[in-house]
Order: C-alpha cells, then sequence, then structure tokens
C-alpha cells in the first residue's frame, strides 16, 4: 500500500528521545552574513520528499500522525533553521484517505544575520502538501502530490504546482525519483515564474542483523531549472538510525547550488517521531507514546 514498517529496538529509552530533542532545539553560539536559501529546499516539506526515495515510506502509516524535525545549520554563512513537518494519514482502509497523506511544512525557527543584527523569527513560508498513494505493489510504488507554497514575508503570493514520486525496494536496496513542477501567482526575482525539478535518491540498510541493520546510508541529488535560465544541482548525503520503530535520527550534508554565486554548505540533523493514531491521544483511549 506504499508504506512499510520500520524495525523496533528494544535496548532503546526515553532518554534517546530527551537527547535528540535537546539536540535539535540548541541554537547555534556563532553568527555571520546573510543566508539565502533556494525556494525549493525550504522547510521540512523537501526534506521529507527526499528521504522518501531510500528511508521513509512514501505516505506515513496509515491512521497515524507523524512530526519530522530538524536543525539545519550553514556551514558557509552560520544562519540556522529549523525545519519541521507534521503529517497525517486519516484513513486506514484501502479507499482515498488511507492511501493520501496530509502534510503541513515551514521552519519552526529561522535565525539569520541581518545588517543591523541576527533575526529570530518564525517560519517566512507554509507549505501544504495532500500525497497520494497510486500504486502500490510488493517493489514498486507510484505517488503524487498536489503541492502549494505559502509566503508569509518578503515574497508575496504562493507558488503551486505538483509532485510525483517513484519507489523501488529491492532487499536492503531502496531507489527513487522525484519530478515537480510550480509556478509562482505573483513572480519575482527572487520567486521565479516557474521552476522544474529532478531528484533521484537511493538507500540501502548496512547489515540484517545486530546494530548495522538499524543505519541506512542514502544520497540524493536535485537538479533544479528556474525561468529566466537560473538552475542549480544539490547534492544530500547522510545516514539514518531507526532507534524505534516509530522513532527514527538522521544526520545529513547538504550542498545547495554547487554552480553558480549561491553555494551553500550545510550540516541537518534530523529526528522523525511517529505518535501513533490520534484517537489514542485523549484519556481513556490510551497513549500515543504507547509504541515506547
Amino acid at each position: 500500500m506504499g508504506y512499510r514498517r520500520r524495525t523496533d529496538c528494544q535496548a532503546c529509552s526515553a532518554r534517546v528521545v530527551l537527547v535528540a530533542i535537546m539536540l535539535l532545539f540548541h541554537p547555534p553560539l556563532s553568527s555571520a552574513g546573510i543566508h539565502f536559501r533556494s525556494r525549493s529546499h525550504r522547510g521540512g516539506t523537501s526534506q521529507s520528499l527526499r528521504k522518501r526515495l531510500h528511508v521513509n515510506s512514501l505516505i506515513t502509516e496509515p491512521g497515524t500522525f507523524e512530526v519530522e524535525f530538524a536543525n539545519t545549520l550553514s556551514v558557509t554563512s552560520r544562519s540556522d533553521f529549523m525545519p519541521a513537518a507534521l503529517k497525517w494519514t486519516p484513513g486506514t482502509g484501502t479507499g482515498i484517505w488511507g492511501r493520501t497523506e496530509l502534510n503541513v511544512g515551514f521552519d519552526a525557527v529561522s535565525s539569520v544575520l541581518q545588517p543591523d543584527g541576527r533575526a529570530n523569527q518564525f517560519s517566512d513560508h507554509v507549505s501544504f502538501l495532500a500525497t497520494s498513494v497510486l500504486y502500490g505493489g510488493a517493489k514498486l510504488n507510484l505517488a503524487i502530490a498536489p503541492e502549494a507554497f505559502f509566503y508569509l514575508r518578503d515574497d508575496r503570493g504562493a507558488r503551486l504546482g505538483a509532485v510525483a514520486l517513484a519507489r523501488y525496494d529491492s532487499g536492503p536496496h531502496s531507489a527513487g525519483m522525484t519530478l515537480s513542477w510550480t509556478g509562482a501567482t505573483r513572480s519575482s526575482s527572487s520567486n521565479p515564474a516557474g521552476t522544474f525539478d529532478l531528484g533521484g535518491g537511493y538507500g540501502r540498510k548496512l547489515a540484517n542483523a545486530g546494530i548495522l541493520s538499524y543505519l541506512t546510508p542514502h544520497l540524493n541529488l536535485v537538479y533544479e531549472r528556474s525561468s529566466g535560465g537560473v538552475e542549480g544541482l544539490s547534492v544530500f548525503e547522510g545516514v539514518e538510525y531507526q532507534v524505534t520503530k516509530r522513532l527514527a535520527i538522521d544526520i545529513s550534508g547538504q550542498h545547495l547550488n554547487l554552480w553558480g554565486d549561491s553555494v551553500d554548505h550545510q550540516i541537518v540533523l534530523g529526528m522523525t517521531l511517529n505518535l501513533g493514531p490520534p484517537r489514542r491521544w485523549f484519556p481513556g483511549r490510551g497513549s500515543a507514546f504507547r509504541a515506547f
């Protein structure tokens, strides 16, 4: 059905969760110049799509709610961002709600140095995706995701478009690709009229037993071309550690726009946490953290 369960690690304790959260939300002490990021790499949504090509499932497990947080530190400019994604697949059956994930992405905090000092603000954007699995086979999975990206400041208007995803699993190997296009409702020098993205990813579990079976190194390439002839290639590499079947921690490097005059190198520490079915969050209906 386009999703797969994760393996469990019985030795994990709640301390791991606490340490991960502390690391994710510990602000950087250094500061430097203004940081510009390409639209396609903002927020938690793009990061979620890339990971789904080789580590995560195409959609969150049906009937459950998942959160994804990260701390993205720019080695180039020393700017810091905390992208987040909230993901929910409402249904549990074979109907449309059981095959569609709703996703909201934003930066919980952005910290950028301005000429008059460092600016710590909420996200300059919010994005929405509805990822629906069109075909879920034993190895091949196909999905499409209509996308809406709204600017909250700096730029005006929105970007509307869609993303197509394909993923193929074979033993410990996972590979896939994304193809997307978005158009601006109000174009500007920093918000191009049209943007085309083509991405590919590959991941492999290191072993079938022992601690290595919880590690998945992964690699992604994303080519982007916008109206006006602006284009760039970005490379992402990292490793994910599956702490429990509900919790995963990922550390990766991001190298954005490797040609051009806006090259940026980043380090990302991320956490994906599945909170289970929302109906269990309320008194008398069980605990959202029962899986731990």
